[in-house]
């Protein structure tokens, strides 16, 4: 019985001394949750800024208190600027929990693949990292104050979750990114992340608040992701607007949710409705007929009219059919003008065109496409067939005022 006590007073008195040092191995860290990579045209260097967290080791009501820092370097090489980083931090550096990569306008403009290959050289970093482009230079990047979170990187995150609600925003993470640049006849996106200074006061709480308050109220940015870059063999080439990206989101089978205005009488915003997508499926297919090669785009979505600005029965049979005809040339709308950007201006095929044709007709790929692709591509029609159906009217058939 007394061998028993013993070695369970020495079982306890392990696991707590393993408890203790564990604590102060993590107080030891700085978590970094965002890297942000980008080019000085000046001196040809890259910068490196990282925001961590960092416990400090003081409890509260909430749990364990959190320091959040930024710091950043410069290398002639991006490994010489993580190293960088170290000198400037009294912390072990760790990117398991980094979730967001954020990479600058200039160095996406000259090329991603060489920082692609370094994060995923990095056995730390995660696959499932989003890889979003700034547009703009990367001391502004920190200048934002997160709204509602402790970090940009925790706002970041929370406006991604979000982006199959309103479906004008759509970004890439590290693994997919990889498996894009892999194939060198489809081109990738990222997320555009861009900032704003709000004409109200910034919403956050006054330590959030605190981050910026050295900072002038005209210059007090707040974070905005929306829209996406567009690449053309890993290099950036110019933005999808909202209405490009949700129509590079039916496109490509991407569109689960979202909204869209759509007026009554044709450039007339005083007389239109909002709908929102219920259901949504896209189905791409290539054909080729009599040697023509071209591609068939089948779309299908129910719809709920949640809003309405006009005098338009929707109670009448006639006007149901005129809306949901209305509603399909506007999702029409909104994929032309994506492919007319990407064909035409870009000459990128981020819509993996070459995926599917190279699927459904490998010997002619082989033979005819593949070594010809970027004088093939941009003269690909595709012909869109959408069928809108209205399954809701809202709450109200008619507007109460007019």
């Amino acid at each position: 019985m007394l061998k028993k006590l013993i070695l369970s007073l020495l079982i306890i008195i392990i696991m707590l001394s393993a408890g203790c040092a564990n604590r102060k191995e993590v107080d030891e860290l700085g978590i970094i949750n965002l890297t942000a990579i980008d080019r000085d045209p000046k001196t040809n260097k890259y910068e490196m800024g990282v925001q961590l967290i960092s416990p400090q080791g003081t409890m509260s009501e909430q749990g364990t208190q959190q320091q959040v820092w930024t710091i950043a370097a410069t290398g002639d090489t991006l490994m010489k600027a993580a190293k960088n980083l170290r000198s400037r931090v009294p912390k072990k550096l760790v990117w398991f929990h980094s979730n967001i990569i954020v990479i600058g306008e200039e160095l996406a403009k000259e090329g991603i693949d060489k920082t692609i290959d370094f994060f995923a050289s990095n056995p730390e970093i995660r696959y499932n990292s989003w890889v979003l482009v700034y547009k703009g230079r990367l001391g502004e990047l920190f200048k934002m104050a997160p709204r509602f979170e402790n970090s940009l990187a925790q706002a970041m995150e929370g406006i991604i979750d979000n982006r199959e609600e309103w479906s004008s925003f759509y970004t890439i993470n590290l693994k997919d990114m990889l498996i894009r640049l892999a194939n060198p006849h489809y081109d990738v996106i990222a997320g555009m992340m861009t900032d704003y200074v709000p004409k109200l006061p910034t919403e956050g709480t006054y330590e959030q608040e605190n981050l910026v308050s050295s900072l002038d109220p005209d210059e007090k940015q707040i974070l905005a992701l929306s829209a996406m870059g567009v690449f053309k063999n890993g290099k950036l080439k110019g933005w999808f607007n909202q209405g490009d990206t949700m129509g590079y989101l039916w496109v490509t089978g991407k569109m689960k949710r979202g909204t869209i205005v759509v007026p009554v009488k044709k450039n007339d915003k005083d007389r239109s409705m909002s709908v929102d997508f219920l259901t949504a499926s896209s189905k791409l297919k290539p054909v080729l007929k009599k040697g023509k090669l071209s591609m068939e785009l089948k779309i299908k979505t129910d719809v709920e009219i949640s809003e309405k600005v006009s005098k338009f029965d929707l109670t009448k049979n006639e006007n149901v059919k005129k809306a949901e005809k209305l509603i399909a040339e506007k999702i029409k709308e909104k994929i032309k003008g994506a492919l007319k950007k990407a064909q035409k201006e870009y000459k990128a095929d981020i819509f993996g065109y070459s995926v599917v044709v190279n699927r459904r007709y490998p010997k002619e790929w082989e033979e005819k496409y593949k070594d010809k692709w970027d004088e093939i591509y941009p003269n690909i029609v595709t012909n869109i067939d959408v069928e809108v159906t209205i399954k809701r009217l809202g709450m109200l058939s008619n507007p109460i005022v007019e």
